[in-house]
């Protein structure tokens, strides 16, 4: 950014410059006084300027308002230590969480303090140097243009070394809590720096890191910064990971899916919620097996709903010999599979799921009493029902 002054109008005339550094003195006198008026016209202007802590906001004000007064009264541009100072501001703004167009408007608000103390100086003490005033116009405007650029290149420049560190940090952690064994003493550390609470409440959701490029990831990581709660994603081998606390599950899937668009296929496998970072590894198991039972679309899976299916589905080669001819029947049979769904969808009642598929009631109990004969699993007892649903769930037959 620069760090000189454009070409400014004709100067002031001897008697204004010496006029000007009189106000000024007399206002840089009162200035530990009137800068508390200042941050609280400012604090009140932008609520959100309670992400910063008085004392530093008040410093900063009076050194701003040091700084402005010494230039217009010497007539100069920012010196090197006046462009360091507003680096400065901008790094500490971004740490503190605010955003440019709030510093932005802070710095608005001093300058026009300063500005209007300069004007009220000079009607009550030198009223007949007033009109020569609007030079300071285009040096105050300077001023700010130059301050304000290099705080914004500043901000930015934190902004980003910022996110980088977060990455990498929410990379370790998840590389942590799906290592083999979990190393959740080098996670603890790790979760803390993240802002996340290690004995809180966790919920992981799952994603194809296939689906996940650099670029689409990166929005997805603005998604998540802009949302309530604190939410950090990283990529750990085939599985891209984002891991919640304090934030409401909803708003987050719907993050998701909206930077991921339907036609890419991209689903999501939602974990439970669970306590503390044994919890959190929990819940990333929970996501990853949701994830299983996705299929081709852009679909939202649960493990609240599917963990029945999720949780067999890492023994579902080796139980496979037990639902052989059960599987066999429901792909050439589909309309005997539908019907022992129906039935358990539908409160074990015949009737109920006779009616939602169309049929009479001794059709559906036909149909119950073939699948019977065909796979040995009687979906009217409880252990028939539950393998029935597990060769229809877990093995999904075409």
């Amino acid at each position: 950014m620069e760090s000189t002054n454009p070409d400014l109008p004709v100067p002031l005339s001897d008697g204004a410059r010496q006029a000007v550094a009189r106000i000024c003195a007399r206002i840089a006198g009162d200035l530990p006084a009137t800068t508390q008026e200042i941050v609280r016209r400012i604090r009140a202007e932008i609520p959100d300027y309670a992400l910063v802590p008085e004392e530093d906001h008040r410093q900063f004000v009076l050194d701003q308002g040091r700084m402005l007064l010494t230039g217009i009264a010497e007539q100069s541009p920012p010196r090197d230590e006046d462009i360091a100072h507003a680096r400065e501001l901008g790094r500490r703004r971004a740490q503190q969480g605010l955003s440019i167009e709030l510093l932005l408007g802070a710095y608005h608000i001093n300058y026009r303090e300063v500005w209007n103390m300069i004007l009220r100086q000079a009607t009550a003490d030198e009223p007949e140097h007033v009109g020569e005033l609007t030079y300071l116009v285009a040096l105050i405007w300077s001023w700010f243009r130059i301050l304000m650029g290099n705080a914004s290149d500043a901000y930015g420049e934190e902004l980003r070394r910022a996110q980088v560190t977060r990455a990498t940090l929410a990379h370790r952690l998840f590389a942590a809590l799906t290592a083999d064994p979990v190393q959740v003493d080098a996670a603890a550390p790790l979760a803390q720096a993240l802002g996340y609470e290690p004995e809180g409440g966790f919920q992981a959701l799952c994603l194809r890191a296939e689906d996940w490029p650099e670029d689409r990831t990166e929005q997805l990581r603005h998604r998540l910064a802009a949302l309530p709660g604190e939410l950090h994603c990283a990529t750990v081998g085939t599985r891209l990971l984002v891991l919640g606390q304090r934030h409401d599950q909803d708003t987050v899937t719907a993050a998701v899916t909206a930077v991921a668009p339907p036609e890419s296929g991209s689903a999501v496998g939602v974990g439970l919620a669970r306590s503390g970072l044994a919890g959190a590894v929990d819940s990333i198991t929970d996501a990853v097996q949701a994830l299983s039972q996705a299929g081709g679309q852009c679909e939202v899976v649960r493990f609240a709903d599917t963990w029945l299916a999720a949780s067999l589905g890492e023994q579902a080669a080796r139980l496979a010999p037990l639902f052989t001819q059960a599987m066999a029947t429901a792909r050439t049979d589909s309309h005997l599979a539908e019907a022992v769904v129906a039935f358990a969808d539908h409160g074990l009642s015949v009737a109920a799921a006779a009616r939602a598929l169309h049929l009479h009631p001794n059709s559906l109990a036909y149909r119950l009493n073939r699948w019977h004969e065909l796979t040995e699993f009687d979906p009217r007892t409880g252990d028939g029902l539950m393998a029935s649903l597990i060769v229809l769930r877990l093995y999904r037959p075409a």
